[in-house]
């Protein structure tokens, strides 16, 4: 009688240990899963779900790009929402306007083929850089500088540096990068910015005229050196009534070339390499820069200062910076 009661037990009390063995295991499997820690996210992950970056992550996904923030090694100048609108594109809807090859390019330019740390960067004015955008077995160039005023590319600010991703690294800029025209007459010189920009077009048609004429400032405008051009609007022609190609076509040549030489001095000048003070025209005149909230500048043929409208339009011989006057 004894052992037939004692038997029972002695199993009871086995199913007793297993069952709190087999929860302490299971609670700690629970918690290993809990702790265990998350995976490491990609550009392309950060993108989609960063709240800041929907004009992005719409430019990706319009362009049938969002694999390629997946790739590994990559650094990306990342215009977040506000770096778009500063760039005049207002929301995901504006970029309707561009091709998915545009949108492509555009997207390729703001991307190294190698993860950069902000701190990789040399300290160095505009030092040239190749991108993923390559026109023509080409690589196309940003230029980057690192100094005690901060970090920027293309005169774009970098605004948070050094995201990290499994795949690279994501540096914030406040602008968009828009690479050198292809294509168009000039290709990417600063003639081709200027050709490419219908806002520009009496520019440059008397470009086009001076160039005929001036080979030296033709190589200027085409060459391989470095200028940068402030470069007055049709508006500004058109408050000289130079309002067309043809009143621009009857001045005189000379005069001409007179004129397009006050707009353009020599090294690549993006905006964060502005300061107030004198710079030398071609033309061997003075330019006095005034650089505050706004950027302006002032020839001694006129009597108030232009404003700098639109800043930083790379060229591959230099940059465009956009003027509301003509500098006489």
């Amino acid at each position: 009688m004894k052992k037939t009661v004692l038997f029972p037990f002695y199993h009871r009390s086995l199913l007793l240990v297993a069952f709190v063995v087999l929860g302490t295991f299971l609670a700690g499997c629970d918690g290993e899963e809990e702790d265990a820690p998350a995976q490491p996210k990609t550009v392309a992950d950060l993108v989609v779900e960063g709240s800041e970056f929907t004009i992005l992550e719409a430019a990706i996904r319009q362009a049938g790009q969002l694999d390629a923030f997946k790739n590994p090694n990559l650094t990306v100048f990342a215009p977040n929402d506000a770096a778009f609108r500063a760039s005049g594109i207002a929301d995901a809807n504006a970029l309707a306007t561009l091709t998915q090859p545009q949108l492509t390019a555009i997207l390729q330019y703001h991307v190294l083929k190698a993860a950069v740390a902000s701190s990789g960067f040399p300290m160095e004015s505009n030092k040239p850089v190749q991108t993923s955008l390559s026109i023509n077995d080409q690589p196309v160039i940003v230029y980057v500088t690192n100094g005690s005023g901060g970090l920027f590319v293309n005169g774009a600010r970098i605004v948070t540096p050094d995201i990290q991703a499994a795949n690279g690294v994501i540096h914030v800029i406040d602008r968009i990068l828009l690479p050198p025209p292809s294509g168009s007459t000039g290709g990417g010189t600063l003639v081709g910015v200027v050709a490419a920009d219908t806002s520009l077009s009496l520019l440059g048609t008397a470009a086009l005229r001076v160039a005929a004429s001036n080979p030296t400032l033709a190589t200027v405008l085409t060459g391989t050196e470095p200028y940068t051009t402030f470069a007055p609007t049709n508006n500004a022609f058109r408050a000289l009534k130079l309002s067309s190609s043809d009143t621009i076509n009857k001045v005189p040549v000379a005069t001409l070339a007179d004129i397009l030489a006050n707009h353009v001095v020599a090294g690549r000048l993006y905006s964060n390499d502005l300061k107030t003070g004198d710079l030398t025209a071609y033309s061997n005149k003075r330019l006095t820069l005034n650089v505050g909230t706004s950027v302006t500048v002032k020839s001694s043929g006129i009597p108030l200062p232009a404003t700098v409208t639109q800043a930083n339009l790379t060229a591959t011989n230099g940059v465009v910076h956009k003027i509301d006057k003509v500098l006489l």
